[in-house]
This record gives C-alpha cells, structure tokens and sequence, in this order.
C-alpha cells in the first residue's frame, strides 16, 4: 500500500486526525475543549504541526507533535520535540508499515525545524505524560524506530468523600504556626516564588496558564509568617485552564478534581508541609462536594501512598536523539 503523508494546514484536516485518535483510542479520547486548548492555543513559544497519512484519499494515519520555538531557561529549547497523539486505522492493510511511515515523516519534519530529541508525550500543555502501558503495538513500532524506554511513571487517583487526615498531618498546623494556603489572586508572587525555586518547566507553565482569564486561580501558595515557602495547583473539569490532572476525568464516576504540580521550598522540605498542603486541598475539595481526586503524572507512589493515593494509569517514558 502507498501511503501519502502529509503536513496539516487547515482546521477540519487537523480534526479529522484528531477524529481518528478518538476513534483508535476511545479510552484516552480527547475532548473537544482540549483540542482547542492544547492543538490551536498552545503555549506562547510552542508550535503544534500535525501530519496525515492517506491512502487512495482515505484518512488512515494521523500524528500531532510540538516543538518549543524558543528556549525556556532550566528547561528545553528548540532542540525539543514531542510526538504528542499518533493513530493508524487498525483495519487499514499494513498497519504498522503505515506506522513506520508516519513516524519517519514526523521525524523528518522535525529535524528539519531543529530538533535533535524527540520524545513521545511529556509536551508542555500534554495530553499524555508519556505512552499508556496498554498501547502494547504502538511501542513496538515506537522502538523499532529508535526510541529508548526511560521508566514508568503514573496517573494516581483516590476516592475523597470519606477522606481524613492520616495520624500526624494535621498536626503539622499546629507544631508550625503561621502555615496558611491561600489561593492565588494575583500572580507577581506566584512568578516570583517559580522563578527562584521551579524556573523550569513549571514557571513556565505558570505564565501560559495565568494567560487565560480566570488560570491563576487554580494555583495556590503555601506561606508561612507572610513568607511563600511552597506552591500547588488544581483542577476541576470546569476551570478556566483544563490542566491535564483532569483530562481523562470522564473515565471516572461523580465530580473529579485534580492536583499537581506542587513544590516546597528547598529550605523547607522534611518538615511534611507538603503532605499538610495536599491534605489540606483534599479537604477543601472534599467539603465542596468533589468525589474523586486525580494525580497526575508521578512517580512518587510512596509519597502520595501516605496520603492513601493509589496508582491508576501507568505511561512509559519514550525518548530517542532525532535523525533526519
């Protein structure tokens, strides 16, 4: 079979694609004001390139990659890529030549904008932290073509209707007076607190999300004696910022929120204000009527574990040096 691969330009084209993920991947598939946020609003220095594979006119292939067009300091540059969806029509006739095909495209375009690092999931604005554990044919076709496994990491989830506090987090409160979480209103000490601790990927994230009218106030800080020692943010399927700790939220029954990214102050960690600043948010969403709570994208299991958090969704880490 001859297939035609070609680069995406205009808006149905793109959908389609889309269209043929959400029909391969039904359990992962992406709802429409994900599209639109994460595929024709992304981040400012991000650019989302979609390609299709056809065949006697026939949709049968489809890949969404990213690129950042600018560096972000303590994070990736324009050196970066990310296959962000990739499908075949699994009735088309040779489907993993098809895969092949596609994937060496992708690659092509890639390198010929610069990039030297692909990975397949992880993109700022992601939908996916790296490939589900399920998708057992797309990884083999992902690793004939050069890509090298770096872990697993996972989506956690716990039902918070009943939730208490374990033994010895609520006292934290009380053995450090002056720890309050407030919700952010304003974002110069959001950015400020970012930039000296997170400068990365999550400062960064921090400036794309607040973008949006209404985005800052999923982040909250931990402060301590008027001093920010620590940060977080939420997520409900209804605010302003989708972020991905909700995206696959339909796949659970009742009123889902979700938490993460979230850090501590170097200075102050070991001291269980982290573990306070996640109780004390599944509290919150506990008493306004949440059900379930999402993690997403960890590997810390131990940790959220304590806090009776357990894993749900396992993706693997997939990274290969680019070649054109």
């Amino acid at each position: 079979m001859t297939v035609d691969v070609r680069r995406l330009t205009d808006y149905d084209a793109v959908r389609a694609g889309i269209d043929l993920w959400n029909e391969v991947r039904p359990a992962f598939a992406v709802p429409e004001r994900l599209v639109a946020q994460n595929v024709f609003a992304p981040f400012a220095g991000l650019d989302a390139t979609a390609w299709s594979g056809f065949a006697d006119g026939d949709l049968v292939a489809a890949a969404l990659g990213k690129r950042l067009t600018e560096r972000i300091a303590d994070y990736a540059g324009p050196e970066q890529g990310w296959v962000s969806l990739f499908a075949v029509d699994p009735s088309v006739e040779n489907r993993d030549a098809v895969a092949d095909e596609l994937l060496a495209a992708v690659e092509r375009g890639m390198v010929e904008r610069g990039v030297i690092r692909l990975r397949f999931g992880g993109d700022p604005g992601q939908f996916l932290p790296g490939l589900p554990t399920e998708f057992d044919r797309l990884r083999a076709r992902l690793r004939d073509a050069g890509f090298e496994s770096r872990g697993t990491v996972h989506d956690l989830r716990r039902d918070i209707g009943s939730f208490e506090p374990p033994d010895g987090i609520s006292e934290v409160g009380e053995s450090w007076p002056g720890l309050s979480l407030e919700r952010v209103d304003e974002t110069p000490r959001l950015y400020s607190f970012l930039a000296d601790q997170f400068p990365g990927r999550w400062r960064y994230e921090a400036e794309n999300v607040c973008r949006v009218p209404g985005g800052e106030s999923d982040y909250w800080l931990l402060r301590r004696e008027g001093r920010t020692v620590g940060f977080s943010r939420t997520n409900a399927q209804t605010s302003a910022y989708r972020g991905a700790n909700v995206n696959w939220a339909e796949r659970l029954d009742g009123r889902v929120c979700g938490l993460g990214p979230l850090g501590v102050h170097e200075s102050y960690r070991g001291r269980g204000w982290g573990l306070w600043m996640i109780s004390t948010l599944v509290e919150r969403y506990r008493d306004a009527g949440y059900d379930r709570m999402v993690v997403d994208w960890t590997g810390l299991l131990d940790y959220y574990a304590k806090l009776g958090f357990e894993p749900w969704l396992a993706y693997e880490t997939l990274e290969k040096e680019a070649s054109a």
